[in-house]
């Protein structure tokens, strides 16, 4: 069923107080990618470049496409690293710092299309420090029974590169790493490790060297997919003609604001807090006119029902031209999601 009947059918079951409305909201929650009703147990901030592409909203002439990474894609996740330190230790030799890295892409659908993976390794200030650091970010290929907490592993080097504290975040383009963990499921992880530059041995000198590193904070991972089934062609904009005006019971669009509240869904939708959905009502009386965008086999149903009116009902009053919004909400793993959907706002109705 497509997501706007069944946004809209929820919404009048809502209104209504149905019986039917557990289901119908698993229904919806499924069209919109989701196994229920998401409930934010510890969700983390909300990464700023995806509040700044919610705000700048949806490309209307390519909603498939994400304009602030220039990718194809309709869904931005951000997800939370689940790694724990490899050793509780004091460094040795060069070694400042050392973490296994894990993010879980287990949401991502077989039918979407990964086309951006984005590693990003936050600092606490962008002050400038003397010392420089060696970085060394490994994909792990196997790993020990003895688990995460040591060097055990079978892995290989993706970058290696110099920097100082300077910089406040640090991005790598892992875009191949995600499409393998996505599409085969072979996810290990990563693991990065911070050494002093130069060959330099801090066992001794730990206090004044490696504490600088003390200023990482975290790392997060991004992904940008592309599900193709919720893609249409690229449409041309809303049209900004009034309408003449129509009988107040013909086929017209009416004004109709969803606020997430109402149907219990605050607590996991992050933005926005509602949205002007609208919706289709009134008669499509004979004979149709221009007006009411009436298909042609609406045009012949008004035609019989003049003729055998008890035995052809009259056409339906439904959308004939639709639009998509931005979701931005927390998922049912509690990773930061930026969506775009397809046909939630109606736009024009007519006569079918």
């Amino acid at each position: 069923m497509d997501t706007s009947v069944l946004f809209f059918t929820f919404l009048a079951l809502l209104l209504a107080d149905c019986s039917e409305l557990p289901f119908q909201e698993r229904m919806l929650l499924k069209a919109l990618g989701l196994n229920g009703r998401p409930r934010p147990v510890a969700p983390g901030p909300v990464p700023k470049t995806l509040w700044k592409m919610f705000e700048k909203g949806i490309n209307i002439d390519d909603p498939c496409r994400m304009e602030g990474f220039q990718v194809p894609g309709n869904i931005v996740r951000s997800y939370k690293d689940q790694g724990p330190l490899i050793s509780s230790e004091l460094p040795h030799g060069s070694l400042c710092f050392s973490k296994y890295l894990f993010f879980d892409l287990s949401v991502v659908e077989k039918k979407e299309q990964v086309t951006l993976g984005q590693l990003e390794i936050k600092f606490k200030h962008n002050t400038y420090q003397g010392q420089v650091f060696q970085l060394r970010l490994y994909r792990t290929l196997h790993m020990s029974l003895r688990g995460m907490r040591d060097n055990s592993m079978n892995r290989k080097l993706l970058f290696a590169r110099s920097f100082r504290l300077l910089h406040k975040s640090l991005y790598f383009n892992l875009t191949k790493v995600a499409q393998d963990w996505a599409n085969q499921g072979n996810n290990m992880g990563l693991v990065l490790e911070i050494l002093a530059d130069g060959g330099t041995t801090v066992s001794n000198n730990w206090s004044s060297t490696c504490q600088q590193i003390d200023f990482f904070i975290h790392t997060s991972f991004l992904t940008v997919s592309l599900d193709p089934t919720s893609c249409k062609t690229p449409r041309t904009k809303r049209s900004t003609e009034i309408s003449p005006p129509t009988p107040s019971n013909i086929c017209k669009k009416r004004r109709l604001y969803i606020d997430f509240k109402d149907v219990g869904w605050q607590n996991w939708v992050i933005a926005p807090r509602g949205y002007m959905a609208n919706y289709c009502h009134g008669e499509c009386p004979y004979p149709l006119t221009e007006m009411l965008k009436g298909t042609n086999h609406a045009v012949l149903q008004t035609l019989v029902h003049s003729i055998e009116p008890e035995n052809t009902p009259l056409p339906c009053c439904a959308p004939t031209k639709l639009s998509p919004i931005s979701m931005l909400y927390y998922d049912n793993n509690d990773n930061v999601v930026l969506r775009h959907y397809e046909d939630m706002v109606v736009d024009e109705c007519g006569c079918k």
